[in-house]
């Protein structure tokens, strides 16, 4: 039986939190209640003391940044799993003399060659091992190896893996050039670009296996699409003049553009059959294209009413319609995963902020303030984070917080400029 009939069959079903839960922009984000899980043991053999503890940190990280769950390390280190050395009434004993919930068990250990992790997920009250994996990988795949057993159990809540399973790309120029750089959520990132030219705008796609970005290899701003398992790369789109700001669609047909090849930029659907289809058409530029998740409407920037503000339009055509109206300058829109929301960078006190407004713009909050720039806002797969780059370090990092704004976190510490991220889900070798 899964965890989360379990949890319902005996009374915890109002620790569950929606994950699709509809922000309230108008009142402040009320506590909700984390499910208490304790960790009762992550060993491994003596050769991995190291993997050890970085993968319990790992763990720890991941299950904190699900807001769902308040994880604690009961430091009991059962050397094998607890459902052969204890029992089933122990376990339940176990979790009731610490007031848990669901109790965690995991270890590291050799395979044939290969790093191996075993998880066991427990039903505390009823002492009952509900999840059991084995994971293989590589140590430099450790992280990731934990990454997917701590999605196993937000799993059992959301019908997701929450950020887990989820990748992202940014700009860097570690090298002294613009390139794309891909990492899990948490890192390490990995350069997938050579190009030793400027690199703009990357966009994953929604399974994160395919890369688009602008480049300025030759000399047109081109648009380049890699596959990030082969290591392919292409040219989709070369207008003559500018084509810059790819964005996936979201199920999978072709990509929108903005290109300067009618003299302004308009923003066109460049189908997965290869076919153009202009979404725009205005004297004014339109950029920064962003797909609702049904592919029903885009939000992007435009300067039409004479500043930068965010606009919405049916993708089967009609009027746009404008929903920033706050501040003279609202630029990079992304929607939420249930397209209720949009995050923006907006700007305010001469610093540039991360804003978040109703997909109809009739609720805004400024989610970030300071003396520093916050830019290039996206939503998260699961829709409970916002990534954005900020100088409030002194040099652009890649930084991610909760969707209302809070525990902030910086994510890049390359010593570089990171910009532009872009997050989606995926599935990387090793899982």
């Amino acid at each position: 039986m899964m965890l989360l009939a379990l949890l319902i069959s005996v009374g915890w079903a109002s620790f569950i939190p929606s994950a699709w839960a509809i922000y309230d922009l108008e009142a402040s984000r009320a506590n909700t209640a984390r499910v208490p899980v304790g960790i009762i043991g992550f060993v491994g053999d003596a050769s991995l003391g190291d993997e050890v503890e970085e993968g319990l940190r790992v763990l720890m990280a991941d299950l904190r940044r699900s807001t769902l769950f308040h994880a604690r390390d009961l430091e009991m280190q059962i050397a094998g799993p607890p459902d052969e050395s204890l029992g089933r009434q122990l376990i339940a004993k176990l979790g009731a003399d610490e007031a848990v919930e669901v109790l965690l068990w995991a270890k590291l250990g050799w395979n044939a060659g290969r790093l191996e992790l075993t998880g066991h997920i427990y039903d505390a009250a009823r002492g009952r091992r509900v999840v059991g994996k084995r994971i293989l990988g590589t140590v430099e795949q450790l992280r990731t190896m934990v990454h997917r057993f701590a999605g196993e159990l937000i799993h059992q809540y959301t019908g997701n893996y929450g950020i887990t399973r989820s990748r992202i790309a940014f700009i860097s120029d570690l090298t002294g050039h613009k390139e794309v750089y891909v990492m899990d959520y948490d890192g390490p990132p990995k350069r997938v670009t050579s190009d030793r030219s400027l690199a703009v705008t990357p966009s994953l796609s929604a399974d994160g296996k395919m890369l688009l970005y602008a480049g300025q290899k030759s000399l047109n701003w081109n648009i380049y699409q890699r596959d990030l398992y082969s290591g392919s790369r292409a040219v989709v789109l070369d207008f003559p003049g500018l084509n810059t700001s790819p964005a996936w669609h979201l199920k999978g047909d072709g990509f929108a553009v903005a290109v300067s090849k009618d003299g302004n930029r308009e923003i066109y659907h460049v189908t997965a059959s290869g076919s153009l289809k202009r979404l725009t058409n205005h004297p004014g530029d339109d950029v920064s294209p962003a797909w609702s998740s049904d592919g029903k409407h885009i939000a992007f920037t435009s300067n039409r009413g004479g500043s930068p503000q965010i606009y919405v339009k049916s993708t089967r055509g009609g009027r746009a319609k404008r929903i920033t109206f706050s501040g003279r300058y609202n630029t990079e829109p992304d929607w939420s995963p249930t397209d209720k929301l949009v995050v923006f960078t907006c700007r305010a006190d001469g610093y540039f902020h991360i804003c978040i407004t109703t997909a109809k713009g009739r609720k805004t909050r400024q989610l970030t303030s300071g003396p520093w720039d916050d830019e290039d806002p996206v939503f998260s797969p699961d829709g409970r984070h916002i990534a954005f780059s900020s100088r409030r370090g002194g040099r652009y990092d890649i930084y991610m917080m909760n969707l209302d704004g809070t525990q902030v976190e910086r994510l890049t510490f390359n010593g570089a400029n990171n910009t532009a991220p872009d997050w989606a889900d995926s599935t990387p070798a090793g899982r």
